[in-house]
C-alpha cells in the first residue's frame, strides 16, 4: 500500500517532467525534412521561414515545427468579424488529443512496453507509450471514448501480482477562460484562440438549462501555445465581441470529478486510524461536540453572508461600470461623428478651392459671374461721339455715353459694339439707323402726311421729334367760309 500511495503522489510530478522533456526535445531537434546541407561542410542546417515558404512549407509548418509560441508573438488581430460560413462549419474532430491520454500506475518495474501495449491495443489505436521504469507509464489513444473504455477495463486489473490503476492524465495545455459574452459559441471561441496555436477543443460551458455561464475551456495541443495565450491576454486587452469587456484566462486546475478519492488511494498512517475511531452520528444536545458544532455552523453562516454581501457589492460595481461605459461610449461615438464631419468639411473646402483654381486657370482670367470678357468695356460705359449730326440729340438728354433712363423707349447699346461680345442685336441696330434717318428728314422740311410722328416736328421745348406742337398752333381759327 505504501508503494502504491507513493507512486500515486509522484505520477503528476513525473508527468510534468515528461512534458518538459518533450518540449525541450522539440526545440532542440528540428524535423528531418526541415534540414538541408549547405554544400560546403555537409552539415545539417535548419531552414528559415522564407526557405520553407519557397518550398511550400509556409508559416504554418514553421509554427508546428518550432513551437506555436513563436507564431503567437507575431500575431496581429485586426478585429475582422467571423463570417457565418466559418462559424456554421463543424469544428474538425481531432484524434490523439490530450483528453485521450491515460496514466497507468502501480506497474511492475520489469514491465515492458510491448506488454503494456498488448493490454491496451484491443481498446483502440495507440500513438504514444512512455514507460518510465519506475512503476508508471503514459499512453495516448485515438479517441476519448476508446480511452474511457480502456480505463474502465484495465483499472484494477492484476498484472504480475499488482493491481494496476488507470486515470486520465492531467492536460497541461488546458485554459479556463472567463468573462465570455453570451453570444460566444464553441466555434467562435475555437477560431478566436486558434491564432495562438493549434487547438484540440474549445467549449463554452452551460448550466443544466443550456444557458451560458460565461466560462469556457480551451485545450491546446502544446503547452507553449497555452502559455503564450495566457501571457498575451494578461498583458493586453483581448476582446472577442463588440463588448469592451476583456477576457481572463488561466491554467485549468485539474479536478477528478468522475473517480474521486478511492479507498485504495488513501495512505495508511496513524492519523487515518485516529480519524476513523468513531463513525457517523448526531451528538446529543448540550454536549461538547454539539456546542462546538453549532459554533462552526454559525461561522459557516457568517461566511455565507459575507460572500453574498461581497458578491452583491461586486455585482453593483459591475453595473455601475457598465452604465459608465455606456455613457462614455455614446460620448465617444458623438466625438467620432464630430471629427468625421470636420474632416469632411475640410475636404469639401479643399475640393472647392481646387475647383475655383482650375476654373480660373481654364477661363484665362475671365470672370465666371457673367458679363463681357476682361479688357472689353461694358455697354453704355465707353465715351463715344454722338451719332447725330452736329451733336444734336433728338432726345434732349445729352451724349449717348451715359445710359438713358429706363423710361426712354429708344435706349440701346452703342452701334459700334461688336456682336457676340455684349453688343446690340442686328434688329436693334437697324431700328436705331431708321430713327436717325427719320430725324434727318425732319430737319430738311415738313413731313408728309402719314409719317411716323403725325407732324410733331418743332416745339417750344426743343427740336426733338416730341419737342412741341405743330407750326400752325398759333394761327387764327379759320373763317366760316373756310369751314364750309
Amino acid at each position: 500500500m505504501g508503494n502504491r500511495g507513493g507512486s500515486g503522489r509522484d505520477h503528476r510530478r513525473d508527468d510534468r517532467y515528461r512534458e518538459r522533456d518533450d518540449s525541450r526535445s522539440h526545440r532542440r531537434e528540428p524535423p528531418r525534412e526541415n534540414r538541408r546541407s549547405n554544400g560546403t561542410n555537409q552539415q545539417p542546417m535548419e531552414m528559415h521561414g522564407m526557405d520553407k515558404r519557397m518550398m511550400g512549407g509556409g508559416d504554418r509548418g514553421e509554427r508546428n515545427d518550432r513551437g506555436n509560441a513563436v507564431g503567437a508573438r507575431n500575431i496581429q488581430l485586426t478585429g475582422q468579424p467571423f463570417t457565418d460560413n466559418e462559424l456554421l462549419n463543424d469544428v474538425p474532430k481531432k484524434k490523439f488529443t490530450g483528453r485521450c491520454r491515460l496514466f497507468i500506475g502501480n506497474l511492475p518495474n520489469d514491465m515492458k512496453e510491448e506488454e503494456l501495449k498488448q493490454i491496451f491495443t484491443p481498446h483502440g489505436d495507440i500513438s504514444e507509450c512512455y514507460l518510465s521504469g519506475k512503476g508508471f507509464a503514459f499512453l495516448r489513444l485515438d479517441t476519448r471514448a476508446h480511452a474511457e473504455s480502456a480505463k474502465e477495463a484495465v483499472d484494477g486489473l492484476q498484472v504480475k501480482g499488482r493491481q494496476v490503476r488507470v486515470r486520465f492524465a492531467v492536460h497541461g495545455a488546458a485554459l479556463r477562460v472567463k468573462e465570455l459574452s453570451p453570444t460566444v459559441s464553441n466555434e467562435m471561441l475555437y477560431h478566436a484562440f486558434a491564432h495562438f496555436g493549434d487547438i484540440e477543443r474549445a467549449v463554452h460551458v452551460v448550466d443544466e438549462k443550456g444557458r451560458p455561464t460565461g466560462e469556457g475551456i480551451v485545450e491546446f495541443e502544446r503547452k507553449p501555445s497555452a502559455n503564450e495565450a495566457i501571457a498575451q491576454i494578461r498583458d493586453k486587452v483581448f476582446l472577442i465581441t463588440a463588448c469592451p469587456k476583456p477576457l481572463v484566462a488561466e491554467l485549468q486546475e485539474p479536478k477528478d470529478e468522475d473517480d474521486g478519492l478511492a479507498e485504495r488511494m488513501i495512505p495508511r498512517n496513524p492519523n487515518l486510524q485516529k480519524e476513523r475511531e468513531i463513525g457517523p452520528r448526531f451528538p446529543a444536545p448540550n454536549s461538547f461536540e454539539y456546542v462546538y458544532g453549532m459554533k462552526w455552523k454559525e461561522l459557516y453562516e457568517l461566511e455565507k453572508q459575507r460572500r453574498a454581501q461581497l458578491e452583491e457589492e461586486l455585482k453593483e460595481s459591475r453595473r455601475r461600470l457598465e452604465a459608465d461605459m455606456e455613457l462614455a461610449y455614446q460620448d465617444y461615438q458623438a466625438q467620432m461623428l464630430r471629427e468625421d464631419l470636420q474632416r469632411r468639411q475640410q475636404e469639401l473646402e479643399r475640393l472647392e478651392a481646387a475647383r475655383r483654381e482650375r476654373m480660373a486657370s481654364l477661363g484665362g482670367g475671365r470672370s465666371m459671374v457673367g458679363g463681357p470678357p476682361a479688357g472689353v468695356p461694358a455697354p453704355f460705359m465707353q465715351q463715344q461721339q454722338s451719332a447725330f449730326p452736329g451733336g444734336n440729340n433728338p432726345f434732349g438728354l445729352g451724349s449717348m455715353s451715359v445710359p438713358p433712363p429706363q423710361h426712354q423707349p429708344f435706349a440701346a447699346p452703342p452701334v459700334s459694339q461688336p456682336q457676340g461680345q455684349g453688343g446690340a442685336r442686328p434688329n436693334v441696330i437697324e431700328g436705331v439707323q431708321r430713327l436717325l434717318q427719320i430725324f434727318k428728314n425732319d430737319e430738311r422740311g415738313p413731313q408728309q402726311p402719314g409719317s411716323a410722328f403725325g407732324g410733331f416736328q418743332q416745339g417750344h421745348f426743343g427740336g426733338g421729334a416730341f419737342g412741341g406742337p405743330p407750326p400752325d398752333y398759333n394761327a387764327p381759327p379759320p373763317s366760316k367760309r373756310d369751314r364750309r
